[in-house]
């Protein structure tokens, strides 16, 4: 392979990739990053606004802006808690449910397309190396879950 990068260097280009590879995305499916990723965070669970005001690293006000601007597309839906009459949870609605599996099964392939000539070995590596890092750092489940 001869010359790599610093690791720095080559974590921050990986991360323009893959944050570029989920703009796209978003662009095809008529989604903004913001958009995306909060239904992300709602594909497989309802979930309250400080949930996902932590989740997305957004104040409440921004977070409630981005909720219903998702809203009025038709793609969420909010309401009471059963347990709080104060506080709302979100979730997606049919439409958005949809719409949520095609972009997340889209960018997906498009990440798994990256690797597909990188050896069986080093693709298994390279997810542990990731999952630990992941799991270290306590990034919130804003896409996917982990897998036995």
């Amino acid at each position: 392979m001869g010359a790599t990068f610093t690791t720095p260097v080559a974590l921050v280009r990986l991360s323009y990739l893959v944050n570029s590879i989920y703009a796209d995305v978003c662009a095809g499916h008529g989604l903004s990053v913001p958009q995306a990723q909060l239904m992300c965070v709602l594909k497989d669970q309802s979930r309250g606004m400080g949930e996902i005001s932590v989740m997305l690293r957004l104040d409440k006000s921004s977070v409630t802006g981005l909720v219903e601007r998702v809203e009025r597309r038709g793609y969420l839906r909010r309401a009471m808690s059963a347990t709080d009459r104060r506080a709302i949870t979100v979730s997606l609605t049919p439409d958005g449910k949809r719409l949520t599996d095609a972009f997340y099964d889209e960018v997906s392939q498009r990440l798994a397309d990256l690797v597909v000539e990188v050896p069986a070995a080093d693709r298994a590596h390279l997810t542990r190396i990731a999952t630990g890092i992941v799991l270290d750092e306590a990034v919130p489940d804003v896409f996917g879950a982990l897998v036995s």
